[in-house]
Parts: C-alpha cells; sequence; structure tokens
C-alpha cells in the first residue's frame, strides 16, 4: 500500500450547496421523503457527473477504443469511489472509497411552498393521488469530503470537478431531470475550483471544466450519458424566481410534447407538433403493424399514449424496452433541466442535452408489451428544436454545442 506523505496529501474538499426548487428525494419508504440529505444519494450523483465527465479523457488515452475505455472506467470510478472487491487475474479491482463524504449543516425542511403550475414537469408520480412530500427549496447544507492517504493529487481534482458540476447543471431526488430538487454550489474551497457568483463567471466555468476534462476528444457518441462534442448546453431563461422558471418550462415542454385534450392545454391551443405520432399511436391501438417509431422517442422510455377517443382496452400505447424476458426499464431523458441560483437571487433555467447511444446493441423497443424489431433511431433533431424554442430576448444561449 502506497502511503502519500502528509504534506502531499489533497486537502479536504468542502462544497456548501443551496436546494433551489423543491426536492423529491426518497426516504427508506418510497412513498415517504427523507428527513435530510443523505450522503448515499449524493456520493450517486457525484459518481453520474464525474462519468460524464470523464469519458472524453478516458476515451482518448484508450485510443477511442469503446469497450477498452468502459473497463478503464469502471476501474477508476471503482478507485475514487469505491467498488465491491474483486480480483481480475492477479490485479485487485474495487475496495472502499479513497475519501470519506460527511453532510454537515443541514437546513433542509419538509416543503411548504405551492408546486402548482408545474405537473407535466411532475408527472403522475408526484402529484394528485400520488402526491409526495418533498424537501422544500431555500435551505443549505455543507459536503465534506475528506481524503484517505491513498488518494492521489488527480483523483482529488476529479472529485473536485464532480462536486462543482453537480452544483451547476445537476440536483436529487425524483424528476431531478426535470428541474426538480436542483443543487446550486454556493461556495466551493480545498482545491483549485471557485463557485460562481454570477452569469458570467457560470458559463466560464462550465466552459473551462469541458476543456479541462477533455470533451473535445469525444468526437463520437458515447455509450451512455456523457459530455462530447454532440452535447448540448444552453441558458434557456433568466429571472429572479426559481419556480417560476420551471412553470415556463413546464409550459413550454407541455405545448411543444402534447397533443392536448380538445385541443387545447392550460388554456391555449395546443400546438399539435407531432402528427405523425398521434396517428400511430391510434393505427396501432387498433391493430395496424407500425413500420416507424414515434418521434418524441427521443425524450425517453417508457414513453405512453393515452388515446382519449378510443375505447377501452385500446385506450393506451406503451413504448418501453426489456433487460431480459421480465424485467421492464427505463430509457432516462437524455435532457436535463437545472435552476440555478446566485446568492444575489438571480436565476438561469438550464438545459443540457447529453447525446450518447439510445440503447444498447441488441435491445429491442417493446410496443404494448410485445418485442418490435424495428430499429430505434432517434431523431436529435427533435430536442434541439425544443431547446431553440427558448428565445434571446428570454436569456437564451448557448454555452457549449
Amino acid at each position: 500500500m502506497t502511503i502519500i506523505p502528509l504534506a502531499q496529501r489533497p486537502s479536504a474538499l468542502v462544497a456548501r450547496y443551496q436546494i433551489t426548487t423543491p426536492m423529491f428525494l426518497g426516504g427508506s419508504d418510497s412513498r415517504e421523503c427523507a428527513e435530510k440529505i443523505r450522503p448515499s444519494s449524493l456520493k450517486g450523483a457525484l459518481r453520474f457527473w464525474w462519468r460524464a465527465l470523464n469519458w472524453g479523457r478516458v476515451y482518448s488515452a484508450s485510443g477511442k477504443n469503446t469497450d477498452a475505455a468502459l473497463q478503464q472506467l469502471h476501474k477508476e470510478e471503482g478507485a475514487l469511489f469505491g467498488l465491491a472487491a474483486k480480483t481480475h487475474g492477479k490485479e485487485k479491482v474495487g475496495g472502499q472509497s479513497v475519501f470519506r463524504l460527511r453532510i454537515r449543516d443541514d437546513e433542509s425542511t419538509a416543503g411548504k411552498e405551492s408546486v402548482k403550475g408545474i405537473p407535466y414537469l411532475l408527472g403522475q408520480g408526484l402529484t394528485g393521488k400520488n402526491e409526495r412530500p418533498f424537501l422544500g427549496s431555500g435551505s443549505d447544507f455543507t459536503v465534506y469530503c475528506y481524503p484517505s492517504p491513498q488518494m492521489s493529487s488527480e483523483q482529488s481534482v476529479q472529485l473536485e470537478q464532480a462536486l462543482l458540476c453537480l452544483g451547476m447543471l445537476g440536483g436529487l431526488g425524483a424528476r431531478s431531470r426535470k428541474g426538480l430538487g436542483s443543487l446550486s454550489i454556493q461556495d466551493l474551497s480545498g482545491g483549485h475550483l471557485a463557485a460562481p457568483q454570477n452569469k458570467g463567471e457560470y458559463i466560464a466555468a462550465i466552459q473551462g471544466l469541458l476543456k479541462s476534462t477533455g470533451v473535445g476528444a469525444a468526437v463520437d457518441e458515447p455509450p451512455y450519458s456523457a459530455f462530447s462534442l454532440l452535447a448540448r448546453i444552453d441558458v434557456s431563461l433568466a429571472g429572479r424566481n426559481a419556480m417560476n422558471l420551471l412553470v415556463v418550462l413546464n409550459t413550454e415542454q407541455q405545448m411543444y410534447r402534447s397533443w392536448g385534450s380538445k385541443g387545447w392545454v392550460n388554456g391555449k391551443e395546443a400546438e399539435r407538433n407531432f402528427k405523425d405520432d398521434h396517428d400511430w399511436a391510434y393505427d396501432v391501438a387498433n391493430g395496424k403493424q407500425p413500420i416507424t417509431l414515434p418521434d418524441r422517442m427521443v425524450f425517453g422510455l417508457p414513453h405512453i399514449y393515452h388515446l382519449s377517443s378510443n375505447p377501452k382496452p385500446k385506450n393506451t400505447v406503451t413504448l418501453n424496452y426489456k433487460s431480459g424476458e421480465k424485467t421492464d426499464k427505463r430509457r432516462a431523458s437524455p435532457l436535463f433541466a437545472h435552476v440555478h441560483q446566485f446568492a444575489n437571487g438571480h436565476c438561469l433555467l438550464m438545459q443540457t442535452l447529453l447525446q450518447a447511444r439510445f440503447l444498447s446493441p441488441g435491445e429491442k423497443v417493446h410496443i404494448n408489451n410485445k418485442v418490435s424489431h424495428i430499429q430505434p433511431v432517434p431523431d436529435w433533431k427533435v430536442i434541439h428544436k425544443f431547446m431553440n424554442r427558448f428565445s434571446k430576448e428570454q436569456g437564451q444561449e448557448t454555452i457549449h454545442g
């Protein structure tokens, strides 16, 4: 075991986050809400953003060999965050994390603010009969990452980058990709990076992160959600109220993606942009063999159509995919929403598209639980068109991609 001299060991990293939007963080019972921020949830989110940031670097170092890059990434992730110890040949892989994560000064409490106005973002799982409690916005908590003697300076830098990225583009809990549970980093110390305090610093920080982690080397579509030259990051809206930004996002998504009962959405005439998808669903429900898949599939699976004009049991069409024969799986949306709030109260609505392989090789889309042999080829222009809806007057600016 290599012991790094005390003088050369990385410092403890300390990050303070603010909960910017209501956070539906599950407790021990899925119907409950966690009373405080859980270290396991925070560490899981850091793993995600670490993988997203480090794909370009590892992919380039592997000679752009995807399989070799995935193996190396898995090895490095296990060394940094911990992994069940295994032995491959003479090499031991995994073991304990090289840092201890502690959460202190957690001010989070049960939320009492109204979450009305964002039903499309919340979905059926969090509203109506299934309404769940949440942690309220506006509170802070501090994350301490204490290095072990085995932690290298490179690992410390990578962890610091993940802490910063989580607090600029990510969140915790259910619907975090829809902007719920957004975390805004307020302070970062112990390393070489700093938390941004205004829009200019924020944009510079994101662009600096991507440059330093080698995103320019990732010219091909990643095999999982990761930053590459195909990714896109937008400032979509700016304002003084985080929930108001989510309300605008809710309306724009619903107007763009939904068909609208009787042609109306929130008192406005529905745009009905995806007529072919609508007709496709009715054809499938009525027994016609499909030869294509819906364009809106690109927003993720499962993808469900509720057909108000069709009699039961033909009023629902579901697209999903399975692992093996029985287990339904979810292809999470590649589009991430995040509401960032600075100390002065100014807020930004960020949208991040992490274009990546839609499904693993050999995986099939199922239509109403029947295997479809239609090749799932996502049309990424569908998401780009949605991101383009936001105007320069609203604060829109593409900062990557």
